[in-house]
């Protein structure tokens, strides 16, 4: 009976309710730093995963499988500060992580480091705002209460309750912010500031941004991996604080052949030798495959490939006139077919038959058959 007519109270006071089911979450938040839960809840606290998460979103991962693309929960030099990336390769013991805004992947972890996969996200804006106006609200109810005086060894002993738990709870639960105090000393230093690929797709650059006391020597063991292939570049130079290295286009002949999505990724490995140190670069390049750019420009149609790699297609120009009734009238078809080779155009320029003409074009593309059609004004007006 004791226990019914409690629970009969704490539905007819939503205040305490939601105070204990606060205090509940804030206790079982905090247990899943230091307890292995199937399910467990962490907050976001560095910007190495911007624009995907933003410092203080609430990340909710879960035991299981994950693969290349996901997010995960990785644990840092404890489990009450751990790291929230996405993985970009795994072996068979291994994984290697990276966050979206960092420039270069973590290095690689075992396997067991991994804690859980990130199935859920809840964005600052939706949980902060209601925490706060929920805080509030209890504590204007507990020094409402204080001021008529009702109950004020109680409420007094609760108030100092309350804030001691919040306290703990909020100092165990939110993740440290790691500042690194730099100290200026006298010694060897290189800082990586950017990666990228040239717009022809012919060649990586790794930006240097800052190299100090250390002279460049030469560059050993320049391999690019790609579909568990490696590859051997056949230019490799360091100027003006950057790496260069041509890609072979076997590279992406190989990336297209395995891809079955348009996102595709290749690394390029390297060893750079200064007179004081050694640098071992292993550098993540990722892009995506498009369509061809097909569209009309004055009484011409323009195909443009815009990928690394060549494509096969076949071109189709319908000629129409029109009849005595103004109606457009099938006169014939030219066809022909074309390469069109990496990051280059092709112009298709129809003859003066009749008054308009369709340019069809074909092709393949990620194993699917493409077909698009473009009308061109043969006659003026």
């Amino acid at each position: 009976m004791g226990s019914l007519t409690t629970r009969v109270k704490l539905l007819h006071n939503p205040t305490r309710f939601t105070g204990y089911f606060l205090l509940l979450t804030l206790v079982l938040l905090a247990l899943a730093r230091f307890i292995d839960f199937p399910v467990s809840f962490f907050m976001v606290s560095g910007r190495s995963m911007e624009p995907t998460l933003l410092v203080g979103d609430i990340v909710i991962g879960v035991k299981g499988n994950y693969t290349v693309g996901d997010i995960v929960i990785v644990e840092g030099v404890n489990r009450v500060n751990c790291i929230v990336h996405r993985v970009m390769s795994t072996t068979g013991r291994t994984v290697v992580t990276k966050g979206d805004a960092n420039p270069g992947p973590d290095n690689p972890i075992s396997r067991e480091y991994v804690l859980y996969k990130v199935v859920f996200t809840v964005p600052r804006l939706l949980w902060i705002p209601p925490f706060l106006a929920v805080l509030f609200i209890l504590i204007f109810r507990y020094l409402k209460s204080l001021l008529h005086g009702a109950e004020i060894g109680r409420t007094l002993l609760t108030v100092v309750l309350f804030f001691s738990i919040f306290d703990i709870l909020t100092m165990t639960i939110i993740p440290i912010f790691h500042v690194h105090q730099t100290i200026d000393v006298n010694g060897p230093s290189i800082v990586l500031r950017s990666l990228s690929v040239s717009e022809d797709y012919r060649f990586f650059k790794a930006f240097y941004g800052n190299i100090r006391m250390l002279e460049f020597r030469r560059i050993e063991n320049v391999k690019i991996n790609a579909t568990g292939r490696e590859f051997t570049p056949a230019q490799c130079l360091f100027e003006n604080n950057t790496l260069v290295v041509s890609i072979p286009l076997e590279v992406y002949e190989a990336l297209y052949a395995n891809s079955s999505s348009t996102a595709s990724c290749f690394w390029v490995h390297c060893k750079i030798l200064f007179d004081k140190a050694n640098l071992t670069g292993h550098y993540p390049v990722t892009f995506s495959w498009k369509k061809i750019d097909f569209k009309t420009v004055n009484s011409s149609i323009v195909a443009f490939n815009p990928n690394p790699v060549a494509f096969n297609t076949s071109f189709e120009i319908q000629y129409y006139d029109r009849d005595e009734y103004g109606r457009l009238r099938y006169l014939g078809s030219d066809s022909f077919n074309s390469i069109l080779q990496p990051v280059s155009g092709f112009t298709v320029k129809p003859e003066k038959k009749g008054v308009a003409c369709y340019v069809i074009m074909r092709y393949v593309f990620l194993g699917s058959s493409i077909m698009e059609s473009r009308k061109v004004d043969l006659v003026d007006g």
